[in-house]
């Protein structure tokens, strides 16, 4: 794969390289987990690989503020509420 020339702020894949090489999809799991402190999950799961992690709210935190300090000059999205009313 040949890196990108020029402008260091473009992305080396367009929108739908990234789309092609893999669908990453987010559920909320419906039920609470925890048996004194409730929490959520959420499944993330992977088409390209055929498998599926569940994850917490706070691993997202963790996975955004790494991205932030990792790629300082990229837009990374903000994360949803916590809670949903």
């Amino acid at each position: 794969m040949q890196m990108p020339q020029g402008n260091p702020l473009l992305l080396s894949h367009t929108l739908q390289e990234l789309l092609a090489r893999d669908t990453v999809q987010v559920e909320l799991i419906p039920e609470k987990k925890g048996l004194f402190l409730k929490h959520v999950e959420y499944e993330v799961s992977s088409q390209r690989f055929k498998s599926s992690v569940y994850r917490r709210y706070n691993d997202f935190v963790v996975f955004q503020e790494m991205l932030l300090h990792k790629f300082p000059y990229r837009m990374v999205p903000a994360l949803p509420p916590k809670r949903m009313l």
